[in-house]
């Protein structure tokens, strides 16, 4: 598989950027370890933001970002802007991913994300989209997917 890991979060409170894991297959580290709750909502959960890219991030200039606090994830790269489909390298690793919106998200706005992480290939983000658009990667979607834990999440204030 190309595909190693899978992580799908969704917009489950009012917070402009936030969205909680609720599917994963909770074997990436550094996701378990970046993303952990420690205030607030679903403390010990998972969580990540999507929102506006940093101006004073340096490297390809895309508008968008997966971040966690201060801390960038990924920057999200689209390459065509009428699909829900982007890819991106993950920060302080060898890593790259697809990220997959909502279906919907034109109607409805952004209320899900799927990031499908792909080890060892950040120097190979081409490959790999090109991979993705030419549907080779259907197989390694469904098996993550399959694979993956629901998360239940608690959003009550503590």
């Amino acid at each position: 598989m190309i595909l190693t890991d899978y992580y799908k979060g969704q917009k489950l409170t009012d917070a402009q950027s936030r969205f909680d894991i609720t599917a994963s297959t909770g074997e990436y580290d550094l996701f378990e370890r970046l993303l952990i709750n420690k205030q607030k909502f679903n403390i010990g959960g998972l969580s990540f933001n999507f929102g506006q890219r940093p101006d004073r991030w340096k490297g390809k200039k895309t508008d968008m970002a997966i971040t966690k606090g201060s801390q960038n994830i990924t920057s999200v790269k689209r390459p065509n802007l009428e699909n829900n489909v982007a890819y991106g390298d993950i920060n302080g690793s060898n890593d790259s991913c697809i990220i997959v919106f909502n279906p919907d998200y034109k109607e409805t706005g952004i209320t899900t994300i799927e990031i499908f992480i792909a080890r060892g290939l950040r120097n190979d983000t081409d490959g790999l989209w090109q991979l993705f658009t030419d549907g080779e990667l259907k197989s390694d979607i469904e098996a993550l997917r399959e694979k993956a834990v629901t998360i239940f999440v608690t959003l009550t204030i503590k």
